[in-house]
């Protein structure tokens, strides 16, 4: 359906056809006269037994003056419903009287308007022209959902937004344009852009830039520019396209060395409700330790931001996949971060995004066929922006969307929401399992592709979560010779005797070896669901020291039970010893 509301908004003209894509392919249109609340119109309906069907209109009561008839409208939808508009003096018991068969459900707040279901749109169309005729019965017309237009947007590049609205595979985008019907476009939030400085001057941007959330100072590059348009480039500027948030704010946030970085993270978090991070270490293979104090200003702003709520982090999972994966970011793998892989216009994985135990969620990038259309320095735009760095910022509007829903969320509720909301992309894919709190999830796609408008449709009735609660077995000492060159590896059991409903699971080892590349490391829970935290690879860095690796594939799993900790080493001559490792496990009771 969502084409056919955005039909004006996107340009897009579309003929008549006899046929329709259904669920079982190309099926025929069965054209049908009906009552309407603007009279008797002929569509051609898809699935007359259905209890809904697509339809287009025919128009040739919109012919010119040269008897030319315009094309077929497309983007009905036909109920079995029937809207009934009693005379005032016809009471609810006289129409039971006369259709005694018949269920009169009263419309809320709308008094003297009923609803009749008939069970299928033949039904109804048969129904409504019998009700009509009753005595006592002003009207009676089939309930149906008009095309809709989004007025205003006259940006010249929306159509090329494909991520916004995929007209070619409509599942593959993030179904946005119901969230903005609804009313949500991320007014009264900021998202600061965490990088080089964008170009606050552009002309798709400058209106929504705040500047008092804003650090002084930078240069402007192509890349930060491109992630602040997809949060937020204006609406109806005739330029370029539209951010997912199109009425938030950006605030422009400079990374540089750690204490750099730190000082963005922890700057204005009483205006600054997300920050969007679309970049890491270099994705060469190896390890890398997060400095403690960006650890800390990220664990600061996440405790005291937005009034205690938290400040909301996104971070892109990086761009070095198949081969490697996030759970070697530092940034990444953290609990306390929405980490955001890639999925390109066909519903499948970005050929780069990378795998792994922390990935959240994933969101639209290029990588299938069709590049990221946004903003570009020089006040230009571009068609050729992609990476984890466009999923990354496209995730932090949608979470805009969300606290203008509901500012009340904390930092865990917008977890708890994307996952929640989620959808199954690539369902064929043999990588999705069902996690013993019984969701989907996949190494390559977290728990599936960000879903706007479910997103923000349970955001609003959201009831924030408990405080966090968590377990930890301290630190425990191994203290073994890991087997060389054997799969058959160590295995420690981690017993947890708390029944904590799991959100995050830190796995925090210490190994010394001059190799790490060589060790696959695997985490299972006592469901039996298994995160991979590390695979042998081109990886010399020497020795794990106090590494957090973070798995989110546990999400509401009961943590009680062994936990089974298993380290293979997988090349010969380089051997490897296990000194200890701590499990920690963060939920709600």
């Amino acid at each position: 359906m969502l084409a056919q509301r955005l039909l004006a908004f996107l340009s897009v003209s579309a003929a008549a056809v006899p046929l329709a894509l259904g669920a079982q392919g190309l099926v025929p249109l069965e054209r049908s006269r009906l009552r309407t609340h603007q009279g008797v119109e002929t569509f051609r309906i898809a699935h007359l037994d259905a209890a809904e069907s697509s339809a287009e209109r025919e128009n040739p009561d919109l012919a010119d003056e040269a008897g030319r008839i315009p094309p077929n409208t497309p983007g009905y939808r036909i109920t079995s419903r029937i809207v009934v508009r009693a005379d005032d003096s016809v009471p609810l018991q006289a129409l039971r009287r006369m259709r005694p068969s018949l269920t009169f459900a009263p419309v809320d707040d709308v008094p003297g308007f009923w609803i009749v279901d008939a069970l299928s749109v033949r039904g109804a169309i048969a129904l409504a022209d019998a009700l009509s005729s009753d005595r006592g019965v002003r009207e009676a017309y089939v309930d149906i959902e008009s095309p809709r237009e989004l007025r205003g947007l006259n940006d010249p590049g929306i159509a090329k937004q494909w991520h916004l609205h995929n007209t070619q595979l409509p599942i593959a985008d993030i179904n946005l344009v119901d969230a903005w019907l609804a009313g949500y476009t991320g007014t009264g939030v900021t998202v600061g852009i965490v990088e080089d400085a964008w170009q606050t001057t552009h002309t798709d941007l400058a209106a929504n830039f705040n500047a008092a959330a804003s650090q002084s100072g930078g240069f402007a590059s192509d890349h930060a520019t491109s992630c602040a348009g997809l949060v937020a480039a204006v609406p109806n500027n005739g330029k370029c396209g539209v951010g997912v948030a199109c009425t938030a704010k950006i605030s422009k946030l400079l990374y540089g060395t750690s204490s750099q970085n730190a000082s963005a993270f922890a700057f204005k978090n009483h205006l600054n409700a997300i920050k969007s991070n679309s970049w890491g270490p270099l994705d060469f293979g190896r390890i890398s330790y997060l400095s403690s104090i960006e650890r800390t200003a990220i664990d600061t702003a996440v405790a005291s931001g937005r009034g205690g709520k938290g400040t909301i982090f996104v971070w892109a999972a990086g761009n070095a996949g198949p081969s490697l994966r996030c759970d070697y970011d530092p940034y990444v793998s953290n609990r306390k971060v929405c980490a955001v892989g890639a999925i390109g216009d066909l519903d499948v994985r970005s050929i780069y995004s990378e795998p792994g135990s922390s990935l959240l969620v994933v969101a639209p990038s290029d990588g299938n066929v069709r590049g990221i259309y946004t903003t570009y320095s020089g006040n230009q735009c571009t068609s050729a922006f992609g990476g984890t760095s466009a999923s990354c910022p496209i995730t932090a509007g949608v979470i805009a969307l969300m606290l203008q829903a509901n500012p009340n969320l904390g930092w865990r509720d917008v977890h708890h929401i994307l996952i929640h909301s989620a959808r199954k992309c690539d369902p064929a894919n043999a990588g999705w399992i069902v996690n013993g709190g019984g969701h989907d999830v996949n190494y390559n796609y977290g728990f599936g592709a960000v879903d706007a408008f479910a997103a923000v449709q349970l955001a609003a009735g959201w009831t924030s979560v408990p405080a966090e609660t968590s377990f930890a077995t301290g630190v425990v000492a191994v203290n073994k010779l890991i087997p060389d060159n054997s799969a058959a590896g160590l295995t420690r059991l981690a017993s947890v005797p708390a029944n904590i409903r799991v959100e995050s699971v830190e796995l925090i080892l210490n190994i010394t070896t001059a190799t790490v590349g060589e060790l696959r490391i695997v985490l299972t829970s006592p469901t039996g669901t298994e995160s991979v935290l590390a695979l042998p690879r081109s990886d010399p860095t020497d020795n794990y020291t106090n590494y957090v690796f973070t798995s989110r594939r546990h999400w509401d799993e009961l943590s009680g039970g062994n936990w089974t900790i298993k380290i293979s080493d997988h090349s010969a001559q380089v051997p490897a010893t296990w000194t200890n490792y701590q499990l920690k496990i963060y939920g709600t009771p």
